[in-house]
């Protein structure tokens, strides 16, 4: 069995392969975009994938109802006709094996991937084929809500990525806080530490007393964060048509106690000659505090406090004030971005 190169939050690789009749199907084809994908993967017409298939079929009704789309992926044309659940549901022919690869599904079992409507990775189901199914259906009545027709009023230009860090992501980072780095450095002196050790910084914006950062140099949380930025930044090149390069040193902040200071705004991209870009936050543990909402002040009073482990990104140019915690500690991971102009 191949190792699994995916896990859920990641971008799925591009798939385009031809269906039965030869023509090419792509999931980024706008006729597919938009909605939750379910991928039937299927090496042979053996009876695991019979299985898969007819679990799939029977809750047919299910799957349009959550707008899902649903495809077979196969690596013998000859098996088409015995693998299509319903005829019009495309059976896809992998015969190089390179999807099954990329998307590490076993070339001697049936598997299920499910994608998010932006193309993520949703789940990776690899058990028996009733239980594949029972999951990908709890999938997807779990984002079934970003079906739900909202009338928007006023909504400052920000981009919401869920899922970047997973549960055990986000409590990796806490701990990480609160277990190393406990060297304290102050201003230009954070210079005579950058050895490749973390440290922390009190950062008192607008005076405030409620926010420690934890600046992150070790090389494996390093390496681990610029992977989790890849779930990222190619979503700020399609909303935004900017390619982040470059990011400043990444840390995670922690608000506590009373705010104190001057209670207003700011920009990231103050001074003018600043490089940064682009801002993302992610709440590592947002069910543990109260308050701590983003606010963007020139666009109104809606206040953004994203699910743990989910992503808001926008405009350094933008203003926007993180609100006082009112009970409990927040931890955010903080990264400003930026590319070659």
């Amino acid at each position: 069995m191949l190792p699994q190169l995916l896990s859920e939050g990641d971008i799925a690789p591009d798939l385009v392969l031809p269906d039965s009749q030869g023509k090419e199907i792509s999931l980024r084809h706008d006729s597919i975009a938009g909605h939750p994908i379910v991928l039937a993967f299927c090496p042979r017409a053996s009876e695991a994938s019979k299985d898969l298939l007819t679990c799939l079929s029977q809750q047919g009704a299910a799957l349009s109802g959550y707008g899902a789309r649903l495809f077979v992926v196969t690596m013998e044309k000859k098996e088409t006709a015995a693998l299509a659940p319903s005829p019009d549901v495309p059976v896809l022919v992998d015969r190089r094996e390179q999807v099954f690869a990329s998307f590490g599904a076993p070339r001697d079992r049936a598997s299920t991937v499910v994608l998010r409507r932006n193309n993520h990775v949703a789940g990776i189901l690899k058990g028996e084929p009733r239980a594949q199914v029972a999951k990908a259906l709890s999938l997807l009545q779990e984002m079934n809500w970003e079906r739900d027709t909202v009338a928007m009023n006023v909504h400052p230009p920000v981009l919401l990525i869920p899922k970047v860090f997973s549960r055990d992501d986000c409590a990796k980072l806490i701990d990480i806080f609160e277990t190393k780095g406990q060297t304290f450095v102050e201003g230009s002196s954070a210079f005579d530490v950058m050895n490749g050790s973390d440290y922390k910084m009190r950062i008192p914006d607008h005076m405030r007393v409620d926010r420690i950062d934890h600046f992150f140099f070790e090389k494996p949380t390093v390496a681990f964060l610029a992977s989790r930025l890849n779930r990222v930044l190619p979503e700020i090149a399609k909303a935004f048509q900017y390619r982040i390069t470059k990011y400043e040193t990444l840390r995670v902040a922690r608000y506590e106690g009373q705010r104190g200071g001057l209670s207003y705004g700011h920009r990231d991209n103050i001074p003018p000659w600043t490089y940064r870009r682009f801002a993302m936050s992610i709440n590592l543990n947002t069910e543990d505090f109260e308050g701590g909402e983003l606010q963007f002040l020139e666009f109104g009073d809606q206040r953004y406090r994203p699910e743990s482990g989910a992503a808001i990104v926008f405009s350094s140019s933008l203003l926007h004030e993180a609100m006082h915690v009112t009970a409990g500690r927040r931890y955010v991971f903080l990264a400003f971005l930026f590319g070659e102009q």
